[in-house]
């Protein structure tokens, strides 16, 4: 097994208020979870109920897997259809393929199954993914055909102009991109088809096999199976990287930070690019796992389809907890011998447990604090020791990948007056340190949408380097809909809205507000846009 660097300083077990908290184990480490007897998986992808959705193959069904690891499964109606690749369409729903099947599923989040023919007799669609019109696109690799299907189900097919090009994958093109591009495993190509169905190609090595596409802002990647290369296309330009001798790249997913995580299905192993391609690690899967399509999940590892084994790994990808609403005490005022509640806040990927530790502060300010002895759980009872001064708490979130530094809450003042926060002096001084970045965020809604239909919202940050979590607020009067802690992928972060049958008409306002992971470097933000809501 290759070594594997420990957890990044910020991810490492730290100690609060006297209380230890655990080690974990390190970046690159996998635990396996079974899926049905004879499955052979291949697609995986998030879900919106943040579960992971898994194409399982020979088993022919889809599997559903929540953050612990709980398998449930969905037998798809046409037997031996082999479903292959699986997505998320404008509509929220899952779309998959059936490869032998010679059709498109769809199912819900509560796992009920439609299926739709594909005009042409065994096309052998493969990959699937949404366009930006939509609708979803798919591959037919012996029909030699782009295919779109609407979310009502009606399909329309594009011949491609290289005959028994094999085509493989397919994304959404780069950001401003209206076109949808593909991979020509037998070809050695990379095809681009606009909206309208014009195609043209852009020729790879010979020998290349492109299998696997990912659009990451301007850049597509390709894991070259062939010829054991991952290239990244910009524009008209192809560079290459070099993977080891053997290794078969077939997927590339982005995954935190950003990196680009590689699965290596010649040597069941998962490889970590940095986003300008350096390679960073590379991690030892279970033998003979033969991994396909991985996917990041809610917890903020990757899920892999291990096609060889039948299982799905989670890797654990360093990712740590990030805070989306801070922790809160409340009641806001207090006596001695009150009880005041620490809540936990809100944390994007998965915390499994908090660590609290309450503090006594002689002013308002959480400069001026100390630690309470033993007083580490989520409530505490005022003491008389408290009484005119501020207590407040700290809350640390923990995942499989480590605990984060702690967020302080708000202090609340305890009975009588305390000692006001004194007014400093300010004294010029030099610093070389550099000041926050303020992030701007500019919100892209459609001007019109009807109650009940899905319209796509793309957000910008500005700079695109900005790292934290974004919540998009719907406000129409007094009525409103949060949507909180999303994760925007290289300052981009495309969502969908579906107004309800019963939202007012008329105008209403989509806000983005972002939350830095690092208050020192970038500065909150916010944007908005109008949407008309229509009948």
């Amino acid at each position: 097994m290759p070594s594997r660097p420990i957890v990044a300083a910020a991810a490492l077990a730290i100690s609060l208020a006297g209380l230890a908290v655990p080690s974990f184990a390190a970046t690159g480490d996998d635990t396996s979870f079974a899926l049905a007897a004879g499955s052979s998986p291949f697609g995986s992808v998030l879900a919106p109920d943040n579960n992971i959705w898994v194409t399982t193959g020979a088993a022919n069904s889809i599997a559903k897997i929540d953050a612990k690891g709980v398998v449930t499964n969905y037998p798809v109606p046409t037997a031996a259809s082999n479903p292959r690749f699986i997505t998320v369409g404008s509509d929220r729903n899952l779309w998959f393929t059936e490869q032998a099947g010679n059709k498109i599923g769809r199912i819900t989040t509560a796992g009920v199954i439609t299926e739709f023919a594909v005009p042409t007799a065994a096309s052998e669609p493969v990959v699937i993914a949404p366009g930006p019109d939509g609708n979803l696109w798919f591959t037919e690799q012996a029909g030699n055909k782009i295919g779109r299907i609407t979310t009502a189900g009606v399909v329309t097919e594009f011949v491609i102009p290289t005959a028994a090009s094999a085509p493989y994958a397919i994304v959404a093109g780069p950001t401003g991109s209206n076109d949808m591009y593909f991979t020509e495993s037998a070809g050695d190509k990379i095809g681009k088809i606009s909206s309208s169905g014009a195609i043209t190609e852009i020729p790879l090595a010979t020998g290349s096999k492109p299998a696997g596409i990912t659009t990451v802002a301007s850049t597509l990647w390709i894991a070259e199976f062939g010829t054991n290369k991952v290239a990244q296309l910009q524009g008209n330009t192809v560079l290459e990287i070099s993977m080891a001798a053997g290794t078969t790249p077939i997927w590339v997913t982005q995954g935190p930070g950003p990196t680009m995580w590689v699965s290596l299905f010649g040597t069941s192993q998962i490889a970590v690019l940095s986003a300008a391609g350096a390679l960073q690690a590379t991690y030892a899967l279970e033998t003979g796992a033969k991994p396909a399509v991985s996917a990041q999940g809610s917890d903020g590892n990757m899920w892999v389809a291990e096609n060889g084994t039948g299982k799905v790994g989670r890797v654990l990808s360093g990712q740590t907890p990030i805070v989306a609403t801070p922790p809160a005490v409340t009641p806001t005022t207090a006596t001695v011998g009150a009880t005041l509640t620490a809540s936990s806040g809100v944390w994007a990927y998965e915390p499994t447990a908090y660590v609290y530790s309450w503090q006594s502060c002689t002013t308002n300010a959480t400069t001026n604090c100390t630690a309470i002895a033993n007083a580490i759980s989520a409530t505490y009872v005022v003491a008389g020791t408290d009484s005119g001064k501020f207590i407040g708490a700290k809350v640390a979130a923990t995942n499989l990948n480590g605990t984060v530094a702690a967020v302080a809450t708000n202090l609340v003042q305890i009975g009588g007056s305390a000692t006001p926060s004194p007014t400093p002096t300010p004294t010029p001084t030099s610093t070389s340190a550099a000041k926050p970045v303020a992030t701007f965020i500019t919100v892209n809604a459609a001007p019109k949408v009807s109650r009940g239909k899905t319209t796509v919202i793309t957000l910008s940050l500005s700079p695109n380097t900005a790292a934290g979590l974004v919540n998009i607020t719907y406000k129409s009067g007094s009525t409103k809909a949060v949507v909180k802690a999303l994760k925007p992928n290289n300052g981009l972060l495309t969502t969908t809205w579906t107004p309800p049958a019963n939202w007012p008409l008329g105008k209403t306002r989509v806000t983005a507000r972002f939350f830095p992971t690092i208050p020192t470097a970038n500065l909150r933000g916010s944007g908005y846009d109008i949407i008309k809501v229509r009948k």
